[in-house]
């Protein structure tokens, strides 16, 4: 389905790294890393290189073992229990007169 290639960058893009960093670590060229990642995201159905990410490890090209924390914790998005179309709830605002008394 995947390259060996696509699934490395994937791996690394799934642990939070960057097309730079990637194309650092692997010794290739950033370019070649954005090409192989949407390779797979063609060949997985995919439309963001998130939803790539996903559908990999949904298909088992991925393993759990695999991802570090940050995709973990973000998991909660695609299980549904969190609306990804919101972001966090903004801060209280306060007043002049209610920072000076905290």
């Amino acid at each position: 389905m995947i390259t060996s290639r696509e699934r490395q960058v994937l791996i690394m893009k799934a642990n939070g790294l960057q097309s730079k960093q990637i194309a650092a670590a692997l010794g290739i060229h950033h370019r070649t890393v954005e090409a192989h990642i949407a390779s797979a995201k063609v060949k997985l159905g995919a439309k963001t290189t998130v939803h790539t990410v996903v559908m990999a490890i949904k298909k088992g090209l991925i393993g759990i073992g695999e991802i570090g924390m940050v995709m973990i914790l973000c998991w909660a998005c695609f299980g549904g229990t969190v609306d990804v179309r919101r972001g966090p709830n903004p801060p209280a605002r306060i007043s002049r007169t209610q920072r000076r008394e905290v």
